[in-house]
């Protein structure tokens, strides 16, 4: 395996549980403690995904090295033990929470009618998703195959690791590729846009389009973005140098 498709197929929070590092995630970036004694960043999505910079050193890394360095884990090793899993799920999924409607979603500008047809609210009883808005995930065909969860507490993403979502866009099925679509990065944003009439997808909070959903997003004649970041210039930018269908950004 080439470097740079390794080092894109490291899962960066799974890598430093791994080597035991208390991590604090900052939107693309996460700031641990180094064995130099600072405090460094690595970047878990993107281009430069699992590249590490110190800034008191004034040195880069990377995750391969760190891991090294630390543990005397090698590439090969790495890579098997906290690689993403990269192909999509076939199988319908053997998992049927019970969600209700809740405070939370009704502070979101959300009905209960509507969360209940689009398969999203509260899990009932003690489960991984437990304190979470747990939204029904569906490939393109309509299969359900996974549960994907944002805690209420601190919006931080929950979801199992055999779900990669740079594989899916939520809400997809429903869309009709021959209209406009809106892709957002905010799942609660994206079922607003639906609830009004708006064709929209979400690519799950990622701060980046992957290929795989450039390649679903292709089919149709006009994309509009709605990017809920505060660095809009560098994803805007990351877009447009990847995605050839879009016509405006917001």
């Amino acid at each position: 395996m080439k470097y740079q498709t390794a080092i894109q197929n490291i899962d960066t929070e799974k890598a430093l549980s791994l080597l035991g590092l208390e991590t604090k995630k900052e939107g693309a970036y996460i700031r641990f403690l180094a064995p130099c004694g600072h405090e460094v960043v690595i970047k878990c999505y993107g281009e430069k995904k699992n590249v590490i910079y110190c800034p008191e050193c004034k040195k880069g890394s990377n995750i391969f090295q760190l891991a090294l360095d630390m543990r005397g884990i090698n590439y090969t090793d790495l890579v098997e033990k906290t690689a993403r899993c990269a192909r999509p799920i076939e199988e319908q999924l053997n998992l049927n929470y019970e969600l209700e409607w809740c405070a939370e979603m009704e502070k979101r500008g959300l009905s209960r009618e509507f969360c209940q047809q689009i398969g999203v609210g509260k899990p009932k009883g003690k489960t991984m998703l437990s304190g979470c808005i747990a939204f029904t995930v569906q490939n393109e065909a309509g299969v359900k195959i996974a549960y994907y969860g944002i805690r209420i507490a601190d919006r931080r993403p929950t979801f199992h690791r055999s779900f990669n979502p740079e594989l899916y866009l939520f809400a997809y099925h429903t869309a009709d590729t021959g209209e406009e679509v809106l892709v957002t990065t905010d799942l609660f944003s994206c079922l607003r846009h639906i609830a009004g009439g708006k064709q929209s997808v979400c690519n799950f909070g990622l701060p980046y389009l992957s290929s795989r959903q450039m390649e679903l997003l292709s089919p149709f004649p006009r994309i509009t973005f709605e990017w809920l970041f505060a660095d809009k210039r560098e994803i805007m930018l990351n877009v447009a140098q990847n995605l050839k269908t879009y016509h405006r950004f917001m």
